[in-house]
């Protein structure tokens, strides 16, 4: 690789994550958090966003078509749609604006010319909209899943089985929107399948979706900032000399 098309890739890693929510954002809204965000190449498909609005909080974790620059195009597309449609637009429930946005992500790649093989762009995406007065999560997910650890108990809240984009779904489908409720410490986690596709271990297989969540549950006790860095380990441990396999991107929240 060049010099120059190396430091233009570090200069892009700078102004993607100049758009993403910083610790501090966090911490003022959170009782404690962490992010475990690592492109596989300087950008990143995936993606994070949070935002505040009339007392409910809204937060997204995304994993766009592709990874490196395509990716990382697309993750910017989206953070400027989540705002549109809900600092904009004002729209408050969960599958109106999930909605909004896949109306809008489609439009940004109509066109009158003959499809090409790159028009096959899609977002798997969960978007969360936390109302503390009662203690209840709003959330629509696209082809993703909550983990919510409380206490000795977990939960896995499963979301639409269609991602936002993708031309072989119509602009028409259907994001339906569920909620649960949470108590004081419960802990949510939100992420792509990064982590759970790498490749690794004595077999150079995929870590696993289940793995993943066990090892989650099995830290849980932890503060949030010791579970980052314990995943992070973990991650390191399982690779053993493979190239990273994909973007990953985990969030974990304490409520």
């Amino acid at each position: 690789m060049s010099t120059s098309y190396e430091d233009s890739l570090r200069y892009a890693e700078f102004l993607q994550k100049a758009l993403f929510p910083k610790q501090r954002h966090f911490d003022r809204i959170f009782k404690d958090a962490f992010v475990l965000f690592k492109p596989k190449h300087f950008v990143s498909g995936d993606f994070f966003w949070l935002t505040e609005r009339n007392g409910l909080t809204y937060i997204a974790v995304g994993d766009c078509a592709g990874h490196g620059v395509p990716g990382a195009i697309l993750s910017v597309l989206m953070h400027s749609l989540l705002d549109y449609a809900i600092l904009n637009k004002k729209l408050k429930k969960t599958h109106t604006i999930i909605k909004e946005v896949n109306n809008r992500f489609i439009e940004s790649f109509s066109s009158n010319d003959t499809l090409t093989p790159f028009d096959n762009e899609w977002v798997d995406i969960t978007l969360c909209c936390i109302e503390p007065s009662s203690k209840t999560i709003f959330y629509t997910s696209c082809r993703r899943e909550i983990l919510q650890v409380s206490g000795v108990e977990y939960y896995l809240h499963k979301g639409n089985k269609h991602p936002i984009g993708d031309w072989q779904y119509n602009a028409n489908s259907s994001f339906r929107s569920a909620c649960f409720n949470y108590k004081e410490g419960d802990i949510i986690y939100l992420g792509t399948d990064g982590f759970q596709d790498q490749l690794g271990g004595e077999r150079s297989k995929k870590y696993q979706k289940r793995r993943l969540h066990n090892y989650i549950l099995k830290i849980s006790n932890l503060p949030l900032e010791l579970q980052k860095e314990e995943l992070e380990k973990e991650l390191h441990q399982w690779m053993d000399g493979h190239f990273q396999t994909d973007d990953i991107c985990i969030v974990g929240i304490k409520l």
